[in-house]
């Protein structure tokens, strides 16, 4: 079934991506300025890290805000973010089960290497990392089930 458009919804959503990608912008810019002015090295890296996620973001936006925006004009914006075509792909779900596997392989491994960094000293900045990678796995069995929804 098919959406019914709702122009209304759809014009404060994409208010809302438009404020926040604004924001969004300010923010990489106070991040880069700064990683810039830094005298510290693990200052520096974080903030690296932070930076590639905000870049990532500050695009997702604008393609989601593109995507909102075709849908309210009714021509095609690019970039923005596609739509899925729900299908049964057996190979596919196949392989999206091997990846959550393999996924959940590398949280039971991290979390070890978590346990196994509890003593580091305070300043070590391996344990924050092993913990954002934590979350990056959690975040990529997400997606993947996600994908599973829609071949399986």
């Amino acid at each position: 079934m098919t959406p019914v458009p709702d122009l209304e919804s759809d014009a404060r959503v994409l208010k809302t991506l438009k404020t926040h990608g604004d924001r969004e912008g300010a923010i990489l810019e106070s991040y880069r300025r700064l990683v810039a002015q830094s005298q510290d090295e693990g200052i520096r890296y974080l903030g690296r890290l932070i930076i590639e996620d905000e870049e990532r973001h500050h695009h997702v936006i604008a393609e989601m805000a593109n995507r909102i925006d075709s849908w309210i004009q009714g021509r095609n914006l690019e970039p923005s973010v596609p739509s899925l075509s729900p299908r049964v792909d057996p190979v596919l779900l196949e392989e999206t089960h091997r990846l959550i596997e393999l996924e959940h392989g590398d949280a039971k491994e991290l979390r070890l290497l978590q346990k196994e960094l509890r003593y580091a000293p305070a300043t070590s900045l391996l344990p924050l990392l092993v913990k954002l990678m934590l979350q990056d796995t959690a975040r990529h069995i997400e997606i993947l089930q996600f994908i599973r929804s829609y071949v399986g």
